[in-house]
């Protein structure tokens, strides 16, 4: 077995940043370039945040909130939480069993203190029917829904000051735990709060009675915007993370499902030797496509590398070297997990590799983390193994 030095990693660096862009097929809302968006998709299942970017942890609204030391009560609004149907987070959301939900959530979300108590106010949004919208009128006499009235909830978080991560404007993350679960976390000023949200098991719904044989006409032609159909097809064998600017330029990664401790490639990992790619087996390759260009110290990872005017597309692969690893970015961006080909590698960066601490079983999964503006972080993380990397976004 090949032996590396490995030192523990603080858990509190983990605090990621995944923002849903236009094209990328999420929900999408009229809200200002002010709000960042984070987003994550977990079997096919999403859940999105997006929250006000420009929040100062010293302005005076921000402080009532954050400063647990006065006993008055405060609030400030934060953003918004989006999901799908089967989200559960905190009281919000379904009980594994019950009639499933005919949309998922979607809650103005308000950070509130009382005491040295938080919570994630989550008030319903409610939308007027588009007509009546669009019109300006209500109709009176028209039929009100047979629906109880959606009532605000309150999300328990839990709270850890950290000084030594600060951030003076709020950072939201969504990590990945597992291929159904995660964790929402918020890092502002010297307070991480943390709330795990999951995705249940919904009923199903019977299907409605078949009464025509014909379909809805359809029309697919060359020049039709497929995006949400590679989309939808990705979901179909991995996970999703992304981050982008509030101006919506974004990186995503797309990572592997069900590619846990138990498997045999994580066996192999262990015992890779010095110059060797770490093969996949059982996945395909963990795939970046960015339409910024990255710097890693003297090393840039381009857009267009593919094809002129678009998103920078590559595989990821782990390499060992000596007693580290680096990050080899491979031009062949859909390749199987067992075949690497050197011939199309584009650049290799060191990676930071820590082992320890008391999670043993993670899956193999990938998300990205802000640093401070400009700047963005990739963890990759298998069982007690976390590799990290910084970039910095070109202009």
């Amino acid at each position: 077995m090949h032996h590396r030095h490995l030192r523990l990693f603080p858990t509190g660096a983990l605090v990621g940043l995944s923002l849903l862009f236009p094209h990328a097929g999420f929900a999408q809302t009229e809200e200002p370039d002010t709000l960042a968006r984070t987003a994550l998709a977990l079997s096919a299942r999403q859940i999105n945040v997006s929250y006000d970017s420009t929040l100062q942890a010293d302005d005076p609204a921000s402080l009532a909130v954050l400063d647990a030391a006065t006993s008055a009560s405060a609030e400030i609004h934060l953003g918004r939480l989006e999901g799908n149907r089967a989200l559960r987070i905190g009281p919000l959301g379904p009980e594994a069993g019950d009639d499933p939900p005919r949309s998922g959530p979607d809650h103005e979300l308000w950070l509130a203190r009382s005491g040295s108590t938080w919570v994630l106010d989550a008030r319903p949004i409610l939308e007027e029917d588009d007509d009546e919208a669009e019109s300006g009128t209500k109709n009176d006499d028209a039929e009100e829904p047979e629906t109880e009235p959606l009532e605000p909830v309150q999300i328990p978080l839990t709270h850890l000051v950290r000084p030594d991560e600060t951030s003076g404007t709020p950072l939201v993350t969504l990590l990945p735990a597992g291929d159904d679960n995660g964790e929402l976390g918020l890092l502002w000023g010297e307070h991480y709060w943390r709330a795990d949200f999951e995705f249940v098991e919904l009923a199903a719904r019977p299907r409605p009675e078949r009464t025509s044989n014909i379909g809805p006409a359809t029309s697919l032609t060359r020049d039709s915007d497929t995006s949400a159909r590679w989309r939808g097809a990705r979901l179909g064998t991995r996970n999703e993370t992304v981050v982008a600017t509030p101006t919506g330029e974004a990186i995503q990664v797309y990572f592997p499902k069900e590619l846990g401790t138990d498997h045999r490639d994580f066996a192999a990992l262990e015992s890779t030797a010095d110059g060797e790619i770490v093969a996949l087996s059982g996945s395909a390759v963990i795939r970046l496509r960015s339409e910024v260009s990255l710097r890693s110290g003297d090393t840039l990872i381009p857009t267009e590398n593919l094809a002129p005017n678009y998103p920078g597309s590559y595989g990821l692969w782990l390499k060992a070297v000596g007693d580290g690893w680096r990050l080899v970015f491979n031009h062949e961006a859909d390749s199987w997990g067992t075949q690497h080909d050197p011939a199309f590698d584009a650049v290799e960066i060191d990676l930071t590799h820590v082992h320890g601490g008391p999670t043993t079983d993670r899956p193999l999964q990938a998300y990205l983390v802000p640093r401070r503006p400009g700047e963005v972080g990739l963890v990759i993380h298998w069982g007690q193994h976390t590799w990290t990397a910084d970039f910095t976004i070109e202009p």
